[in-house]
């Protein structure tokens, strides 16, 4: 069974205790594949295809855009690069899709020699064969460009301290520059050198474009006026702020919370409910930063994405390299799953997920502050989501699942409720992730049934339960004292 593979995968990481973070019930990772780059390259960026096709885009500072071929989630083959020399020599920082093209940042942003920011559209009807479309930069935004969103005719760029520049797409072959903005730098302190605000990342609510500076603060620009946007509000985390320097890195929206990365100091939610008077609804600080571990800190989130609706939402997180939490209650991010084998020289930059797989771009860093970062490329995942509401536990009206007694002994009843008939079959995994019991999928009828188990051959150990109802997958850990 491919479930039988799938998992077996996911339990040789899950049960590493040694060397991976635990992980919740709920959420499970499966390393699929991996495609490391040569040396000191790095990949900032990578995005699923929008359109459902096999493909997943990347942003690469040295290589510049590479399409991966996804089609076998188990092997990731290159398909097509774009090197920098087609973009100027501009280095791909970040992109995001639109329909058939590709908009990509341009200007390496790092270093003591940043380029000049710029955009290129490339086109991505054959995403196997794209092609550049258009371009634009201006040497006179000299900082790089770190983030990029479009939203119809418009694209906004994150210029590092040259603030915010839009640029019309209209015409995918002649880009073109209508305005820009630079926030107060003087919010909220004067700039040091270590502390000067770049703008980094955005959300967008209608005409809201919400910016993230990482020592500036958020900010709510208006851009009702493509020809005049105008700073309207402010935000930042006091309580963060009296411990950390803030550092606004990218975030995402989902109803009236705006969730952003603030780089060692995990997830700021923000209620903005009234966008003239931001609020902060919670911190989810799982590094527990101050001013003092910043250097070599287990984590650093930096991007954002959510799925199943905008009810989890998927960080990035340098060496603790992707984190999943429940945000149905946006005032109580719930952690819901983890995929981190810490000091492993690998550190994930950005994140990127679809309704089965979680794409990971890690970076190569030398200055190894705050993390070590040595193995540049790209990474897949796959994520299973049995939506539990905790170990023994199911939303009301759904299917029930648990095992007792747990720890086990020398018999184990499974016991389920079905609110339906269904197709169900499960497998128990030791700790090598090897299957001790299965059981082949059968059909079994709506209420309540009890199995037993004879475990008292079973070694003592950890073990895991997988149980499949119509293709949903179900997760209960057990332990054989």
């Amino acid at each position: 069974m491919q479930l039988n593979r799938t998992l077996l995968l996911a339990f040789l990481g899950f049960l590493s205790a040694s060397t991976l973070r635990a992980q919740s019930d709920t959420i499970l990772f499966t390393p699929q594949a991996t495609y490391l780059y040569p040396g000191t390259y790095s990949a900032y960026t990578a995005r699923f295809d929008r359109l459902g096709r096999h493909f997943i885009y990347t942003a690469n500072k040295e290589y510049g855009l590479i399409v991966f071929d996804c089609s076998n989630p188990e092997v990731l083959q290159p398909v097509r690069t774009l090197p920098v020399e087609q973009f100027q020599q501009l280095k791909p920082t970040d992109l995001t899709q639109q329909g058939n093209y590709l908009y990509v940042s341009l200007g390496g942003f790092d270093g003591l020699f940043p380029q000049k920011a710029g955009l290129a559209i490339v086109d991505i009807t054959d995403p196997a064969n794209a092609t550049l479309t258009g371009q634009w930069s201006d040497a006179a935004f000299n900082k790089g460009a770190a983030a990029i969103l479009v939203e119809g005719d418009y694209a906004y760029l994150g210029a590092m301290e040259k603030g915010v520049i839009i640029v019309d797409v209209s015409k995918p072959d002649s880009p073109n520059y209508v305005s820009h903005l630079v926030p107060d730098i003087n919010w909220p302190a004067p700039p040091g050198i270590f502390s000067v605000p770049h703008a980094r990342g955005f959300a967008l609510r209608n005409d809201e474009l919400w910016t993230c500076f990482d020592a500036g603060g958020l900010r709510l620009i208006d851009v009702s006026d493509k020809q005049h946007p105008v700073e309207k509000s402010r935000y930042i985390n006091t309580q963060l702020d009296a411990v950390a320097q803030p550092a606004y890195n990218t975030a995402r929206i989902a109803g009236n919370h705006l969730f952003a990365a603030v780089d060692y100091c995990g997830l700021d939610v923000v209620d903005i409910t009234d966008a003239a008077n931001p609020a902060m609804a919670a911190w989810v600080n799982p590094w527990n930063c101050n001013n003092t571990n910043w250097d070599g800190s287990s984590g650093h989130t930096n991007q954002v994405a959510t799925a199943c609706h905008d009810s989890l939402l998927f960080l990035s997180g340098a060496d603790s390299e992707v984190l999943a939490y429940g945000i149905t209650n946006p005032l109580q991010p719930r952690r819901q799953g983890q995929y981190a084998v810490l000091h492993d020289s690998i550190a994930t930059w950005g994140i990127d997920v679809n309704d089965s797989l979680v794409v990971l771009a890690q970076i190569w860093n030398p200055l190894q502050m705050p993390y070590i970062a040595k193995k540049g490329g790209i990474r897949l995942l796959r994520w299973i989501c049995p939506k539990t509401t905790g170990a023994g536990e199911t939303p009301a009206g759904s299917l029930y699942l648990n095992i007792f007694p747990n720890p086990l002994r020398e018999t184990a009843q499974l016991v389920f409720d079905l609110p339906d008939a269904a197709e169900i079959a499960w497998t128990v995994f030791n700790a090598q992730g090897q299957p001790v019991l299965e059981r082949q999928p059968f059909r079994q009828e709506a209420g309540k049934h009890t199995v037993t188990w004879d475990t008292g051959q079973w070694p003592a150990g950890p073990y895991v339960l997988a149980f499949r109802a119509n293709g949903r997958v179900m997760i209960r850990k057990m332990l054989k004292a």
